[in-house]
């Protein structure tokens, strides 16, 4: 029976909203501020390993996609090999720009030069911008192609069992940092039916912490729409 699950829209709309508070904060850095930069060039974290790196949208984009590549993309090669290739090949493209933008920023947090540190800033910005678009680009045809390929030939339980191999994998830090994002980018509909998901299946403590953190962080007008809507 083919599924209605969708793996990526939900999470890809927290994953662009990072993006883009990361361009917004990088467009409007003062690089003159030497000290401001070096905390920049903290949150841009290059070392994409440690714990610590649920905190640094750099990180977050790298794990997810490796947590693609291996729990979604390897089950759907059977029945996409071609277009699997191709997305696994644009992960490993997105990881270098990535990378590079780390090292950029850290880099131009050393100079000793406020004028030098502007003009690295321009190119900094410029990087941002093009992994930004290259993401925004990736995602779309993640969520256009490979979607109705996963609900065609796996069912909702199958899907399921995808998501929560990539959830089981998870630090708790790493989980809130991602849900701190995806929570306030989905829609009154998306929520209810994401935090219904939780209740059905979350002891009543952990569904306490995504209520909270929802409370906390979408907006006061459709948080409170999905809390009449679920009897929250």
């Amino acid at each position: 029976m083919p599924g209605s699950e969708d793996l990526f829209t939900p999470i890809h709309k927290g994953l662009r909203a990072m993006l883009y508070d990361l361009s917004g904060r990088v467009q409007t850095h003062d690089f003159q501020d030497v000290e401001a930069t070096q905390r920049l060039a903290t949150q841009l974290e290059s070392d994409f390993e440690v714990a610590r790196s649920a905190g640094c949208a750099l990180c977050i984009m790298s794990h997810h996609a490796t947590d693609e590549d291996t729990f979604i993309f390897a089950p759907a090669a059977q029945h996409a090999n071609a277009l699997v290739t191709e997305l696994i090949r644009d992960h490993r493209q997105l990881y270098q720009q990535e990378l590079d933008l780390a090292r950029q920023v850290h880099a131009i947090a050393a100079m000793a030069g406020a004028e030098e540190r502007v003009r690295a800033g321009v190119v900094l910005n410029q990087g941002t911008n093009a992994l930004l678009g290259a993401y925004l680009v990736h995602m779309n045809r993640e969520e256009e192609e490979l979607v109705p390929i996963l609900q065609a030939n796996f069912t909702d339980p199958e899907q399921a069992a995808m998501r929560g191999a990539i959830i089981a994998r998870l630090p708790p830090d790493r989980i809130f940092a991602i849900l701190g994002w995806m929570l306030p980018a989905l829609n009154a509909e998306e929520l209810v039916t994401f935090l219904t998901s939780i209740r059905a299946g979350a002891p009543p403590p952990l569904m306490q912490k995504v209520v909270d953190l929802a409370s906390a962080r979408v907006d006061p007008a459709r948080w409170q729409t999905v809390r009449t809507r679920m009897g929250l």
